[in-house]
C-alpha cells in the first residue's frame, strides 16, 4: 500500500512536526510513504516539493499570472472586514496540486495541514481514491477559523462571524462554509483527530459530522525524547541547580494571542506575590528582544532551537513547563515535556486533558484563571520532590504515544 501525505511544510510548525514524525514512523514500519509539501527544509528524499511539478514555458507563466490575479482578489475580499480579529483565518484560495497528485502513485491520500494557501479543496472532488484527513485545528469544519474558541457557529453554517465582527448571516464565513459543504459532499473522507476534544467538535460540526471519525493521537520517538537528571541538564546551560526553572516556548507568542503570552505575564505576577523559592524563567523559540518585557523573574533566552537533542536537554533542565494557550488540539510541547518527565501546567481546555492528568503528571488550571495557573506552578514544584509527577508523565507517553504504537493505528486504519 502506498500513502501520499500532504502538508504545507515538512518541519515548520506544530502540524508539520506531528505529520513528519508519523511519516517517519510509517516508513520505519515498512509502509511506502511520500510527503508532498510546499515548503521543504529537510533533505529527506521521500519529501517532495510541489514546485517540482510546475508547468514550464507559456503554461507555467499563465499559472503564475492566474495566481497573481487570485491573490489580488483575495486581498480585496479581506478588505471588507478591516476590524477582523488578529487570529489565524484562511479562505480557500490556494495553489494547484492536481498535476502533482495525478503524477504521483498512491493508494491513499493523507491530508494534514493543507490550509494557508496550499491545497485547493475543489481538487479533492477529482481524486477517486480514499482520503484520510488528520485535523490539526478546526479549519476543515469552520468557514475560515483555525481556532473558534467559544463560538458555536460551525455547528450551523457559520455566518455572523465574531472573528470578523460581522452581524451578516451571509458573510464571508458562510460563503466559504457553503463552498466547503459542496466539495465535501463529493468526497470520500475518513477524518482523524489527535484529541478527543477535537473529535467531539467534529461530531457536532455541520460540515464533517456525517463522515467516519477516528481519534488517533500524535506520536513521539520515546527513545529520542527521554528523561535525564535535572541537574545534569541544567549544568549544560550554565544554570544554577539550586533554583527552580519554568520553561515557556515563545514561538510567535507575542504576536499570536492564542499562545496566551498575556496570561503568562499575569500568572508570573501572581506567582511572584507568594514566591518562596528562587525561581527563574527559561524561554526558547525566540531570540532575546531589544525591548525585553517585564517577566517578573530573571529570564534566560535560549533562542530558536532546531536540534531535537538540544530540545530534550532543555525540557529536562526545566522543573516545570508552562503552556498558557487559549486553544490547543494536541500540544507537541506538552507531549515532548511529558516524554522527558517534566510536569506541565496548562488550562483545562481543548485536548490538554488528554495529555495532562490533573495532579498526576501536571496541573490543569481553570480556564483562563491566571491565579490558578500560578497555583499550579507552585503545586507542581512542591509535589514533585520524589519525581512522582515526572515518572507518571513518562509512563503515560510510553504507554500511549510512542510513534511505533501510533503508526500501527494508522496502518490499521489504512
Amino acid at each position: 500500500m502506498k500513502i501520499l501525505f500532504l502538508n504545507n511544510s515538512d518541519t515548520h510548525g506544530g502540524a508539520a512536526k506531528a505529520a513528519y514524525r508519523l511519516f517517519v514512523g510509517l516508513r520505519d514500519a515498512g509502509v511506502s510513504v511520500k510527503m508532498l509539501v510546499r515548503d521543504k527544509s529537510t533533505n529527506d528524499p521521500d519529501v517532495i516539493s510541489c514546485f517540482d511539478f510546475e508547468r514550464k514555458g507559456f503554461a507555467g507563466r499563465l499559472d503564475k499570472f492566474i495566481w497573481k490575479i487570485k491573490n489580488r482578489i483575495r486581498k480585496q475580499k479581506w478588505k471588507k472586514y478591516p476590524n477582523r480579529e488578529n487570529v489565524f483565518l484562511n479562505d480557500l484560495d490556494s495553489i494547484s496540486l492536481l498535476r502533482a497528485i495525478r503524477i504521483l502513485d498512491f493508494d491513499v491520500l493523507h491530508l494534514h495541514f493543507v490550509a494557508n494557501r496550499f491545497l485547493d479543496l475543489n481538487q479533492l472532488t477529482s481524486i477517486n481514491k480514499p482520503i484520510v484527513w488528520t485535523l490539526h485545528d478546526s479549519w476543515a469544519f469552520t468557514g475560515i477559523c483555525h481556532f473558534f474558541y467559544d463560538c458555536t457557529r460551525y455547528e450551523q453554517s457559520c455566518g455572523c462571524c465574531p472573528m470578523l465582527h460581522s452581524d451578516n448571516s451571509n458573510d464571508f464565513t458562510h460563503k466559504i462554509w457553503k463552498k466547503k459543504n459542496e466539495i465535501y459532499q463529493k468526497c470520500n473522507l475518513q477524518i482523524v483527530t489527535p484529541s478527543n476534544w477535537l473529535g467531539t467538535c467534529v461530531s457536532k460540526s455541520s460540515l464533517l459530522q456525517n463522515f467516519p471519525l477516528t481519534v488517533i493521537p500524535n506520536g513521539i520517538d520515546t527513545r529520542l525524547y527521554h528523561s535525564i537528571l535535572v541537574e545534569k541538564a541544567q549544568k549544560k546551560f550554565g544554570l544554577d541547580v539550586n533554583k527552580f526553572y519554568i520553561l515557556f516556548g515563545a514561538v510567535n507568542a507575542t504576536s499570536d494571542s492564542n499562545k496566551g503570552f498575556d496570561l503568562l505575564l499575569d500568572a508570573l505576577q501572581q506567582l511572584n506575590k507568594n514566591a518562596e523559592r528562587k525561581i527563574e524563567l527559561i524561554i526558547f523559540g525566540v531570540e532575546k528582544p531589544d525591548n525585553v518585557p517585564d517577566l517578573v523573574f530573571p529570564t534566560t533566552y535560549l533562542g530558536v532551537i532546531n536540534d531535537e537533542n538540544t530540545m530534550v536537554d532543555i525540557y529536562n533542565a526545566a522543573n516545570v513547563v508552562l503552556v498558557p494557550s487559549r486553544s490547543e488540539n494536541f500540544s507537541n510541547v506538552i507531549l515532548e515535556s511529558l516524554a522527558c518527565g517534566t510536569p506541565v501546567i496548562g488550562f483545562d481546555i481543548g485536548g490538554n486533558n488528554d495529555l495532562i492528568d490533573h495532579k498526576q503528571n501536571g496541573y490543569l488550571a481553570t480556564p483562563f484563571d491566571t491565579l490558578d495557573l500560578a497555583n499550579g506552578i507552585n503545586w507542581c514544584l512542591e509535589n514533585n520532590c520524589k519525581n512522582e509527577l515526572s515518572l507518571n508523565g513518562r509512563k503515560k507517553v510510553e504507554e500511549n504515544y510512542s510513534i511505533g504504537k501510533v503508526s500501527q493505528q494508522y496502518i490499521d486504519l489504512y
